[in-house]
């Protein structure tokens, strides 16, 4: 008995994965340390629209363009993300695919470094970034299609009399099983069945009780073992109805041929093992709901994520995991409930959410719930998708953008993102536009320094920084030249227009205050401008123009403009 639950548990622990797994968004492959792509879930057959697994194996580069958005080559791409999975655990970024026909399928590639027998493998999860409305109609209009067919299926039917004669059969009977006619189906019926049926019962009484049962009740739907008169075994599906007939009634039996689902739960069975490690590893949080809003099952990400001792904690203790209240400021309790009903109504949604670990360190994610089919009725399948590597990732970004583009002291752009844009400025310049380069050098700042120290230098350097950024006009870009030198790209200006301009700047830092280490320290700047005259000329050529005006001003006792 223990060993009967033992397998009917196992059995439903299986089945549970599998309906989590073939409901999850992502398509799944297997890459081994020769970067072949050595194998897939049904997922990636369908997401590609293909015939089966081997074409997508086949197939695999088929599925890119030749390049990527960001230009470089989908195959030597491919092969630096995969090698860096090998070496660093895991890699995450998106990938443009294609169909066969060409049709676009943006991508999110998770590939995660597995073990596997003595060494490693990486799987690789793809998320399809189209919209879900889309795909949803398009499996809906393909439901639809496979409804019409299958109600169309022909079935094997017969006639039962009450003394258990098989008094008729259609066309089709003969076809199942590969007889002459009509009258050696009626014939050799019982030696259609093996002796014996799978549950140890002899054929001939099971069937003689099946067929009592239905006179007696009117109905009766089972599972057979038939065969041909070759051996070969039929497993069917058998449904007996009691129904009208001249004067009486007879049993009308109809035999749903299983062998194609046989074939394909046997075909199942066999990639269970390989399902099953591709979906420990998939980077998503699963679990599954049931219509009375009870957490029912999750995975071991689920337990992973949130660090706790195993699966029925996470079910025990599910809504420990969330803040008491949303961002939002919503009850989680409430908004919980709301999402997973409008996810049983309209078929799935989306949306973030702040979860948090026992400890009550905040887990932001992103939930995906889907109505899938569980048993004789549905349940809501929920995918969490944690944001924490993604919203650091960009933060670090952003911080790192800023370092990069960013004078530390001054606030405003360095030389090397003003080089970058000049060089930009100068290639998009239309024909006979004037473009200026300004030098400005702070006069005798070393003395500043030497008095009162880099700090309160610094100080003056980032103060003289915006009085020149506020003199400027908005299209003008300034930028820390080094040390005490700033410059700027003026455009669209003729020489009037630039020596007007660099006055302007000269007399606003000479006639403002600047105050630092409690008292106002007189600051004069020296300014260099050259214009560009000659299409060809190049901007360095131009930067050294405008720094031999600067020299020439500060020979000629700073506090003043020279233009070259």
């Amino acid at each position: 008995m223990q060993q009967t639950e033992k397998n009917a548990i196992l059995k439903n622990e299986q089945e549970r994965m599998r309906l989590m797994l073939e409901a999850v968004p992502l398509c799944c492959n297997l890459w081994d340390t020769s970067y072949n792509n050595i194998d897939c879930n049904q997922e990636a057959v369908t997401l590609f629209e293909l015939k089966d697994k081997q074409e997508y194996l086949n197939r695999f580069f088929d599925l890119s363009p030749e390049y990527q958005p960001d230009g470089r080559l989908s195959s030597e791409k491919a092969t630096e993300k995969i090698r860096e999975a090998f070496d660093m655990g895991r890699s995450r970024f998106e990938w443009m695919h294609c169909k066969l026909n060409g049709e676009p399928v943006p991508s999110e590639i998770t590939l995660v470094r597995v073990e596997y027998d003595d060494g490693y493998l990486v799987a690789g999860y793809t998320r399809d970034l189209r919209e879900i409305k889309a795909a949803e109609a398009e499996a809906n209009k393909a439901t639809e299609q496979m409804r019409i067919m299958f109600d169309a299926v022909p079935l094997c039917c017969n006639l039962w009399d009450t003394n258990h004669n098989n008094i008729d059969c259609n066309q089709e009977a003969v076809t199942l099983f590969e007889l002459k006619d009509k009258q050696e189906y009626l014939d050799r019926f019982f030696d259609l069945s093996p002796e014996y049926q799978p549950d140890g019962r002899l054929s001939s009484e099971k069937a003689g009780e099946m067929i009592s049962r239905a006179f007696d009740t009117g109905c009766a739907r089972f599972e057979w073992m038939h065969q041909k008169l070759n051996g070969e075994p039929v497993p069917s599906e058998i449904t007996l109805v009691r129904v009208k007939h001249e004067t009486g009634y007879v049993v009308a039996g109809y035999t749903r041929d299983l062998r194609e689902i046989k074939a394909a739960e046997a075909e199942a069975n066999k990639a269970t093992e390989q399902m099953r490690i591709m979906f420990d590893a998939v980077p998503l949080c699963c679990n599954l709901w049931d219509t009375n809003h009870n957490n029912i099952d999750c995975n071991q990400e689920a337990v992973t994520l949130f660090e706790l001792k195993d699966k029925q904690e996470y079910l025990d203790r599910f809504f420990d995991l969330s803040p008491e209240y949303q961002p939002d400021g919503r009850l989680s309790s409430e908004k919980a409930g709301e999402m997973i009903s409008r996810a049983f109504d309209t078929g799935w949604v989306r949306f973030e959410w702040m979860h948090q670990k026992l400890n009550g360190e905040p887990v932001p994610p992103e939930i995906t719930l889907v109505r899938v089919k569980h048993e004789t009725g549905y349940a809501v399948a929920g995918y969490t998708l944690d944001l924490r590597e993604i919203k650091w990732t960009v933060s670090r970004l952003n911080k790192m953008e800023q370092l990069a583009f960013t004078d530390a002291v001054t606030g405003i752009a360095n030389r090397y993102h003003f080089m970058d844009n000049a060089q930009k400025a100068f290639i998009n310049l239309p024909p006979g536009r004037a473009v200026s380069i300004m030098m400005i050098d702070l006069d005798h700042f070393k003395n500043v320094n030497d008095t009162y120290g880099h700090t309160t230098g610094d100080v003056i350097l980032k103060s003289v920084a915006g009085k020149i950024q506020d003199t400027l006009r908005e299209s003008d870009f300034l930028a820390r030249y080094g040390g005490e030198e700033f410059i700027v790209i003026v455009d669209d200006v003729n020489e009037d227009m630039i020596g007007r301009l660099a006055e302007r700047l000269r007399s606003a830092v000479s006639e403002a205050p600047f105050d630092a280490a409690d008292t106002s320290i007189p600051v004069t700047i020296s300014i260099g401008a050259a214009i560009r005259k000659d299409p060809l000329q190049t901007l360095e050529e131009l930067i050294e123009q405008a720094d031999s005006a600067l020299y020439k001003a500060k020979a000629k006792g700073r506090n003043r403009v020279e233009m070259l």
